[in-house]
C-alpha cells in the first residue's frame, strides 16, 4: 500500500510504502534499485541481511542510500515494514551528507539520531493505525530536514528531465540541455544522488520497462514491442541490464507471483 506524504514534505519524500505479508521462516528476498533512496521502520519479526555468504540482522530502522547492486534480504517470519521513499536526493539532504558517502549504505537510524531513533521506533510498534505511524513520521521529518529550494538544485533538474524521458536521454543531450559539463552533472550526482547520470537513467529505463510489464495483460511474448517501445535496443540487450541491476533476468520478474513491492521480490534461494 502506498500513501502519499503531507504537501509540506512531499519535495523530500515521494510516498510512504507499507509491505505486509505473513511467510514461512527463511525467505528470501531480492531488493533493487528504483532510483529512490529511503528509511525503513520494521515492525515484524527480524530481517536478515546476506552479504557474500555472511548474515547479518538488519537494524529495526535504518536507512539507504543508492543501491549500485542488488540486496538479498531473509524473511525469519511476519514482515512489517512501514518505508520513508525518498526521492533520489533525500536521504542525503536529510543526513546533509554527499550522497555518494550513502551509496551501497544501509545505515541504523541509530547512528544519526539515537535519541528519536528508539522513541519513534517504540512508538511505531506500539501503534496500530497506519495512518497515527505515519503521522509520527512526519513530524520527526519536519523536525529534522531544512527544506530548500530544490528547484535551483542542478541534480534534480537533471532528475527531473531524466524521468520525463523515462531514462532514454543520452548525457550528453542532457548536458547539453542543462548548459552544464558533464563534469559539473557528475559531480552534482556524486553530491545530491549517489550514482551517476548514465547508472541512474539505466535504472529508470528497468523502471519504467517492468512498470509496463506490470499494467500488460498480454502474453510474455506480446511484450516484445515494449523492449523496443523503452529504449533498449533488443532483449538481450535488456536482459542484461536487468541482470547487471537486480541480478535476475525480465522473465523472472514476469513470473513472480510473490511480489511485494515494485522493487521487492521473492526469489529461489538456489
Amino acid at each position: 500500500m502506498q500513501l502519499l506524504p503531507s504537501r509540506s514534505l512531499s519535495q523530500i519524500v515521494k510516498h510512504f510504502l507499507i509491505i505486509e505479508n505473513d511467510h514461512a521462516a527463511n525467505v528470501q528476498h531480492r531488493m533493487f534499485a528504483d532510483g529512490n533512496t529511503g528509511m525503513v521502520f520494521n515492525y515484524g519479526d527480524p530481517l536478515l541481511h546476506l552479504e557474500n555468504g555472511q548474515l547479518d540482522i538488519l537494524p529495526i530502522s535504518f536507512i539507504y542510500g543508492q543501491p549500485e547492486t542488488f540486496q538479498n534480504i531473509i524473511s525469519v517470519g511476519k514482515i512489517g515494514m512501514l518505508i520513508v521513499v525518498f526521492h533520489p536526493f533525500g536521504s542525503s539532504s536529510l543526513l546533509r551528507i554527499p550522497a555518494i558517502e550513502l551509496k551501497n549504505q544501509i545505515l541504523d537510524l541509530e547512528i544519526f539520531y539515537p535519541v528519536e531513533n528508539q522513541i519513534i521506533s517504540d512508538q511505531i510498534v506500539s501503534s496500530i493505525d497506519v495512518f497515527d505511524q505515519i503521522q509520527i513520521i512526519e513530524n520527526f521529518l519536519t523536525a529534522k530536514l531544512k527544506i530548500q529550494n530544490l528547484s535551483l538544485n542542478l541534480a534534480c533538474q537533471a532528475i527531473q528531465i531524466i524521468n520525463k524521458n523515462n531514462g532514454n536521454l543520452p548525457v550528453t543531450e542532457l548536458t547539453s540541455l542543462l548548459k552544464i559539463s558533464e563534469r559539473q552533472l557528475q559531480r552534482s550526482f556524486a553530491e545530491h544522488i549517489g550514482v551517476s547520470p548514465k547508472r541512474y537513467s539505466g535504472v529508470t529505463r528497468i523502471q519504467h520497462f517492468l512498470k509496463l510489464v506490470r499494467t500488460n495483460t498480454s502474453s510474455l511474448n506480446s511484450l516484445t514491442n515494449l523492449v523496443y517501445d523503452c529504449g533498449f535496443f533488443d532483449q538481450a540487450h535488456l536482459i542484461r541490464e536487468m541482470k547487471n541491476i537486480s541480478g535476475i533476468t525480465p522473465g523472472q520478474y514476469i513470473g513472480q507471483s510473490n511480489l511485494l513491492a515494485a522493487n521487492l521480490l521473492q526469489i529461489s534461494e538456489k
